[in-house]
């Protein structure tokens, strides 16, 4: 009897580890020529490819839901979503017009973003909100926004507003999730531009980017070129008040950042080791980017991708979430899918 109940908890055992899940990162990469959107364990490994496209507009991955469910993606600036396992592809029902970077609301039922569209040659920029369920879009706000973030606790919407002509003085603003009381959350930087507003998992801070730059005569070529002084990782509480910078070195330019172990490290993508001081390489003669964790309370850095190819877009999900680890997923090339 003793035996039996050593192998029934054994099994038991084995059948919990085996489908428990790992925390997750998706992220869009070009390698090998071909843009795809991954999904990663966030340690780096069992990278997998969800869907692909050889084409010229190719998909990217924009964020999970927070229950975890669904993955939204972008495709010739139209919005989609998807099963975590590259299936059950939907066309999201968002207006006609430039759509930005897309932000579940907690409950995962609803999706925040900003819009640009034409009308009468003048450019009409707002905040809207979908509904998923029912398709309906509501205009929440009147303002320039980009890179918008809904935070976890439902609050309060925080994003990036661009500066003057070269988008220096670009700041981080903030507004309550009804669109209403928008506000200047930091003072503009006197170079380059604040971006990439993220909330933390407990909606008490906010990760986002400094891009430190000027613009200069190009010298051997026409017009002028960005010069980048110094690209900082920082952290202000929800006021915009201690501020903290990440010992992340300044010559690792980033494209993505996010938060992961419940924020107690961030997750980001990067060109390293990029010349500052003059101007920079052209997009075609980038070197590879990958993915590294930050550690917060040590600065350790840990690189998660390694690859000759371009990393870019990330968003992690927390294992709490991912009850189970979806298993045999599918690749999906788009010519393959009905729509």
């Amino acid at each position: 009897m003793a035996l039996q109940k050593v192998s029934l908890l054994c099994l038991l055992l084995l059948l919990f580890y085996g489908v428990a899940a790992d925390a997750k990162i998706l992220f869009g990469s070009t390698r090998d020529g071909i843009q795809g959107v991954y999904v990663m364990n966030d340690d780096g490994s069992n990278q997998t490819l969800l869907i692909e496209e050889g084409e010229r507009w190719h998909p990217f991955p924009n964020c999970w839901s927070p229950d975890g469910k669904l993955i939204l993606f972008m495709k010739r600036y139209t919005e989609y979503s998807m099963h975590l396992d590259g299936t059950n592809i939907q066309k999201l029902n968002t207006p006609k017009g430039y759509i930005g970077r897309m932000s579940f609301s907690p409950d995962s039922k609803s999706i925040v973003f900003n819009m640009r569209v034409e009308i009468d040659d003048k450019q009409i920029k707002t905040v809207n909100v979908l509904n998923i369920e029912t398709g309906a879009v509501k205009e929440i706000a009147d303002v320039n926004a980009i890179y918008c973030d809904w935070s976890p606790d439902g609050k309060f919407i925080v994003f990036s507003k661009p500066g003057v002509v070269g988008d220096v003085g670009g700041s981080l603003w903030i507004m309550d999730s009804d669109g209403h009381n928008p506000r200047k959350l930091l003072k503009s930087p006197i170079l380059g531009r604040y971006k990439a507003p993220r909330w933390s998992p407990d909606s008490k801070q906010i990760l986002y980017i400094h891009d430190e730059y000027v613009w200069e005569p190009w010298e051997g070529h026409a017009g002028i070129a960005i010069v980048y002084k110094a690209h900082r990782y920082l952290i202000c509480d929800r006021n915009g008040e201690n501020i903290k910078q990440l010992r992340i070195p300044k010559d690792w330019r980033p494209i993505e950042i996010d938060w992961m172990d419940d924020g107690k490290s961030v997750v980001f993508s990067a060109y390293v080791g990029l010349p500052l001081n003059e101007p920079g390489p052209l997009p075609d003669q980038l070197p590879p980017s990958n993915i590294y964790k930050y550690h917060i309370p040590t600065g350790e850095i840990t690189q998660l991708t390694d690859h000759p190819g371009r990393d870019g877009t990330l968003d992690w999900i927390s294992d709490d979430v991912l009850s189970v680890t979806p298993q045999g997923k599918k690749k999906v090339v788009w010519g393959e899918i009905k729509h």
